[in-house]
């Protein structure tokens, strides 16, 4: 029955998240907790919601209205829970890591989500903004000795700047700073390709840079 109410709640809460329903999403908030589930689940369910309503931005379903009021809710949720999340053991040392959105595109939702998420993960998180010359990323990544270079590409004229930016990232860092891609115009085969990480969403990117630190990758 525990299971069965935590499964309909959770359910709950990434639809109340969705329509921006604020009150809602804390009421919910608050049965997850009061019911024992973990914070770091409940935070993967609010997530869950904004990158619904993400996803449905880039396909032209939903407009940045209902983005805006759908991020409140997520924020508004996610201060419930951020206590929690801030004194769960972390895996690891904190990452230093510099994301941005490359040049030529101006894309941030999903950076911007990744950021909170990794910033309530321990790690520091230095964004550099959208439309970031390769040069600036690479001036960056020695400025904050970063471990991991993150970038967002959701147009595919941002594909040309993204490689420039691992290249030059290179140059000044040799193999110290890793990396990570997402957005639309990225893919797997690109970060193959690249030899650096790729993820889906947000989730996803926050999931790989704790595999990479468990397996020692800084």
């Amino acid at each position: 029955m525990g299971a069965t109410e935590e499964t309909r709640l959770a359910e709950v809460l990434k639809q109340s998240v969705i329509k921006g329903d604020v009150k809602a999403t804390e009421q919910t908030v608050n049965k997850l907790l009061e019911m024992g589930t973990g914070a770091r689940k409940i935070f993967e369910l609010l997530s869950a919601g904004v990158l619904h309503v993400g996803e449905q931005l880039s396909n032209k379903e939903a407009f940045l209205p209902e983005l805006v009021v759908t991020i409140d809710a997520f924020k508004k949720g996610l201060a419930l829970i951020e206590p929690k999340l801030k004194s769960e053991p972390k895996k690891g040392k904190p990452l230093r890591i510099v994301i941005g959105t490359v040049e030529g595109d101006i894309h941030n939702i999903g950076k911007n989500l990744v950021k909170t998420m990794l910033e309530v993960s321990g790690h520091d998180v230095f964004d550099l903004g959208v439309d970031i010359p390769p040069d600036l990323f690479a001036a960056k990544a020695q400025e904050h000795d970063a471990d991991i270079v993150g970038m967002s590409a959701l147009v595919s004229p941002g594909l040309m700047s993204l490689r420039k930016t691992v290249e030059r990232v290179r140059q000044v860092r040799g193999d110290r700073t890793h990396f990570i891609i997402g957005g639309y115009a990225t893919s797997p085969a690109l970060a193959e390709e690249l030899k650096i990480m790729y993820a889906k969403d947000a989730i996803d990117a926050v999931n790989k840079i704790h595999d990479f630190i468990n397996k020692g990758g800084a």
